[in-house]
């Protein structure tokens, strides 16, 4: 069995590898935009002779929070406003933690509307001092 030290030294060497491929992949991505081009938004195909191609070009999107009322107030505008700013509700993590921690019946009624789901851990390292290469 490995030790901490072996392990998070390769989990380094991995994560550096995974870093410069990733810039490969990247630089690689913006030559081949370069060579075909890019709609402003929407795909589009190019073929060449042993691959296709697909660019898609990509519009992020966010709502000012602040304007959307004043839209749902205006009755000219309201029925645009509301199919397109539908309400979407999210949550807010500190509150939930309060709410599990200190007020456990408000908790237990309004935990019936969340879903929760193991995430994938986070594992981070730092180096320490000496490295493995230095110390053999």
């Amino acid at each position: 069995m490995k030790d901490i030290d072996t392990i998070a030294a390769e989990l380094e060497a991995a994560k550096i590898a995974e870093a410069r491929a990733t810039a490969a992949r990247i630089d690689l991505e913006s030559q081949l935009v370069a060579l075909v081009g890019v709609r402003d938004e929407g795909s589009q195909t190019h073929r060449g002779d042993a691959y296709k191609v697909t660019v898609t070009g990509v519009v992020n999107r966010t709502v000012d929070q602040a304007v959307v009322p004043q839209l749902l107030a205006d009755e000219k505008y309201r029925w645009a406003a509301e199919r397109m700013f539908p309400a979407k509700f999210g949550l807010d993590g500190k509150e939930l933690r309060f709410f599990m921690f200190n007020e456990p019946q408000f908790y237990a009624q309004l935990a019936q509307a969340i879903t929760a789901k193991p995430g994938k851990p986070q594992v981070r390292i730092e180096a320490c001092g000496v490295s493995l290469r230095e110390a053999a």
